[in-house]
């Protein structure tokens, strides 16, 4: 069993959170190509830190909620984090915010893991209604606004016939580059999960794994 991070959007991350994703599609090329059932997947994705005196505070670009205080300034288990907080420490504020993109969020300040329970590397519009649905897409209903909407593009208003339609549209917002747009079906890695909520280091210890 091995641990590795995986990045979402905001976007995602809300729709993890509601129960609505259990399933993601990465290129056959990503770096999670190697991922086997078992193995557990810790989110990153865009954070704040708050400094206020000597704790930590930390909050999510997805719904702004707090999820962890502590731990003290000089116990971060992050050198470049505890260089941040010296230098707040420093400043006159008595509390200030320092922006963290996703890929930058250290393993302890996670709050989502992914324990995978099925890989699949199939061709990309192999997808399916219910892949679709369970990569996200959700349906909207409503006078003459009946159809499937996806997640990937804030404020978005186009419905769509088909959840695979929808999830077309979303692959097709994120991926440009030759050889990965949804007309060139790329193989990708389909991953199917469960969420639990919290820490990877902090789950049932059955779940636990000496990898870091």
């Amino acid at each position: 069993m091995t641990d590795r991070p995986i990045i979402f959007s905001a976007a995602m991350v809300r729709a993890l959170l509601a129960g609505r994703k259990t399933q993601t599609r990465r290129l056959a090329t990503s770096p999670l190509h190697r991922v086997e059932v078992g193995d557990r997947l810790y989110v990153r994705e865009s954070m704040y830190l708050w400094s206020a005196g000597h704790d930590a505070e930390v909050t999510f670009a997805a719904d702004d909620r707090v999820f962890q205080t502590g731990p003290s300034t000089g116990d971060i288990p992050d050198a470049s984090l505890a260089g941040y907080f010296r230098m707040v420490d420093q400043s006159r504020e008595k509390r200030r915010r320092i922006s963290r993109p996703s890929i930058h969020m250290p393993r302890w300040a996670s709050r989502l893991t992914l324990i995978i329970e099925k890989v699949r590397v199939e061709p990309l519009l192999r997808i399916s209604d219910a892949d679709a649905l369970a990569e996200g897409v959700y349906p909207v209903a409503g006078a003459d606004k009946d159809g499937m909407r996806h997640f990937g593009v804030e404020g978005t208003r186009i419905n769509r016939p088909t959840p695979a339609h929808a999830f077309a549209e979303l692959w097709s917002s994120l991926h440009t580059r030759e050889g990965e747009c949804w007309e060139d079906n790329p193989d990708v890695v389909a991953l199917t999960f469960r969420v639990e909520h919290g820490n990877i280091d902090t789950l049932n210890p059955r779940y636990r794994s000496a990898t870091a």
